[in-house]
């Protein structure tokens, strides 16, 4: 069995390093990596739902091979494959959504420890 080689991806390869290279030492670090993650996922999710669509369109060109299968037929086949392409884009929104709160979830859960601003303005005296 001959060994395969992987296609040359700088830019996986970038942001693997860069997301790596981020130790959560502060809150900024672990807001750094967030932001990369979701800034990373919109463009994948971009990407993939235009590759979807491309082959989709690009597979309902191909002639059918008889008589039997109709443009009706060959269109149903090119959209049941770009449903994953699709499903694809969806779950790469997703991971950006999680990562974006995770961010969220620190500042609720360890916003005391960060320091987090009081909310301003005139507050309201219950104890009275």
């Amino acid at each position: 069995m001959t060994e395969t080689t992987r296609p040359d991806t700088p830019g996986l390869q970038r942001l693997g390093a860069d997301l790596s290279s981020i130790e959560f030492d502060s809150a900024s670090d672990v807001q750094r990596y967030v932001v990369t993650l979701r800034d990373a996922c919109k463009v994948l999710a971009v990407e993939l739902e235009f590759a979807s669509d491309d082959l989709e369109q690009r597979l309902r060109a191909v002639p059918p091979l008889g008589d039997d299968e109709s443009g009706v037929v060959i269109a149903r086949r090119a959209r049941q494959v770009a449903k994953h392409l699709r499903r694809s884009a969806e779950a790469a929104r997703e991971v950006g959504i999680a990562a974006s709160k995770t961010w969220s979830s620190l500042r609720t859960h360890f916003g005391d420890h960060m320091g987090a601003r009081r909310p301003k303005g005139r507050q309201i005296n219950l104890q009275s």
